[in-house]
Order: structure tokens, then sequence, then C-alpha cells
């Protein structure tokens, strides 16, 4: 180990607070502090940060309270339907909305969105 900070697979890691000094990092810290923020559980539903959409024409309105002005939406095409195109957010209404738009008319793939609001 090198420095004063445990380390995992040679790379030094930030010291737990309040903890000093040269201290390996056990297995059970590894999952807890590591794997476990690999694959975070989060709610979808009625006004969730997570869902899924059902394209009509290439668009869909997709009523939502979590969206914001600065709200940053990813979306990803889950279900193939008609021809999928791109995708984008091409409106929202703060606290009411976001509209899913794809570049092609006749897509009505099944997309999955995710809403994040930056830390400002």
């Amino acid at each position: 180990m090198s420095g004063n900070a445990p380390s995992f697979l040679g790379a030094a890691l930030a010291v737990p607070p309040g903890e000093v000094g040269d201290k390996p990092i056990s297995q059970a810290d590894v999952e807890k502090l590591f794997m476990s923020k690999a694959s975070p559980k989060v709610a979808e539903g009625s006004d969730a940060a997570m869902g899924t959409a059902k394209l009509v024409a290439g668009t869909v309105t997709v009523a939502n309270t979590k969206v914001k002005a600065n709200s940053r939406i990813f979306l990803m095409s889950q279900t193939d339907g008609g021809t999928p195109g791109w995708l984008r957010v091409s409106a929202r209404v703060a606290d009411t909305s976001f509209t899913i738009l794809s570049s092609s008319n006749i897509d009505t793939s099944v997309v999955a969105f995710l809403i994040l609001e930056p830390n400002a």
C-alpha cells in the first residue's frame, strides 16, 4: 500500500470519515461502499423518477411532477416498435410533464426514462 489511505486493486481510496492512517479495506467494506453503489434501486410508478412510456406515431407526453426546468432526462428504447428512430426530449413543463420525440414518425417503441436533478 502507498500513502496513508487504504487501497483497492492498487488504486488509492478516500479514507472514510472519522478514520485515519494506513488501514486495509475489508471485503465487507468494498461491497458496502462500492459494489452496492453500482446498481442503485429506483422506484417506478406514477410520478416516479424512472419509468417507461410507449410512443404513438413517434411521440408521447409523459405526465410527471418530478420533472423540473433543469432536469436531466435520460432515454433508452426498451422494446422496438414500428421503425425506431433517434430519441430526444422535445419539450418539458416543470412540475407537469415532458415530451419524448423520435426522429421516426412511425416509431411505436417502449422507451425507458430516468429523471435526475443536477447538484447545483
